[in-house]
């Protein structure tokens, strides 16, 4: 077994880190952008998929779009909920985690560094870190880009006395009209699923190799920690009040009897 600082064999204790209700909306968001990636492709290329029957019995592509508004509207309201609950306790109010503040800026670029070259500091962190927390923010400023141009491609369509066509037409002049509209819609996708596979890949990294298991986290809603590093995260405004880090002395008495009855 690994060594503490003083001297003991060291043990590991389960955190909470977050909520059953934000696992819960994190994974409903990730089968809406699923869904919207996958009906997305064959909306702009109707090569894979030609329903059953014949043309007027199909309806493949009329399919394709409802289960892509279906999703996007599940998408824009997921979103609307988890980014006001990360305002609350209820998600440790999180919302410092996610904005790139330089605090931030450049704990993710020592991150980076360090995942790049295995080298320098690697600070741990009991919610979200640093680089990741850019990550979402791009994430997220990717889905609101996606959800207005999204939204705007149904102008056409729109009666010119409804209140849509009054606040979106302004909108869509602005943008350039629908063709950059629907271009920028296209390749924001990209981008969004460019950061999704780095959000996936650090996590299957970090899952790999420490004993965080944040994959698991974002199920249970817990991680795994050395006793030792209980109180000393790197995301220390995240934490409770009554959670401040404890003096070596106060470990010592602490993790002690821990220790003992784990090797008994």
């Amino acid at each position: 077994m690994e060594k503490d600082g003083f001297g003991y064999s060291e043990v590991h204790l389960v955190v909470r880190t977050r909520s059953v209700f934000a696992c819960f909306l994190h994974w409903i968001m990730f089968l809406a952008v699923v869904t919207l990636v996958i009906t997305g492709f064959y909306i702009g290329w109707p090569n894979f998929y030609f329903g059953s029957g014949e043309a007027y019995q199909a309806f493949a592509m009329a399919s394709m779009r409802y289960y892509h508004f279906v999703a996007a509207s599940v998408l824009v309201i997921f979103v609307l909920v988890r980014g006001y609950l990360a305002f609350t306790p209820s998600c440790n109010r999180d919302i410092k985690q996610f904005i790139p503040t330089w605090k931030n800026i450049v704990g993710a670029y020592r991150l980076a560094i360090y995942f790049l070259t295995w080298r320098g500091p690697h600070a741990e962190y009991r919610f979200v870190n640093p680089l990741g927390g850019i990550g979402v923010f791009m994430m997220v400023v990717c889905m609101i880009i996606q959800m207005v141009t999204g939204f705007l491609m149904y102008l056409p369509g729109a009666d010119i006395t409804t209140w849509w066509w009054a606040m979106g037409s302004w909108l869509d002049s602005l943008l350039g009209g629908q063709q950059t509209i629907r271009l920028t819609h296209h390749v924001t996708m990209y981008a969004l699923m460019f950061f999704v596979i780095i959000h996936v890949y650090m996590q299957i990294v970090k899952s790999t190799l420490f004993t965080e298991a944040d994959i698991a986290s974002i199920i249970s809603g817990y991680k795994i920690f050395p006793i030792s590093h209980i109180g000393h995260f790197g995301d220390v405004y995240g934490m409770h009040i009554d959670e401040k880090p404890p003096s070596e002395e106060k470990m010592r008495k602490e993790s002690t009897p821990m220790i003992e009855a784990v090797e008994k």
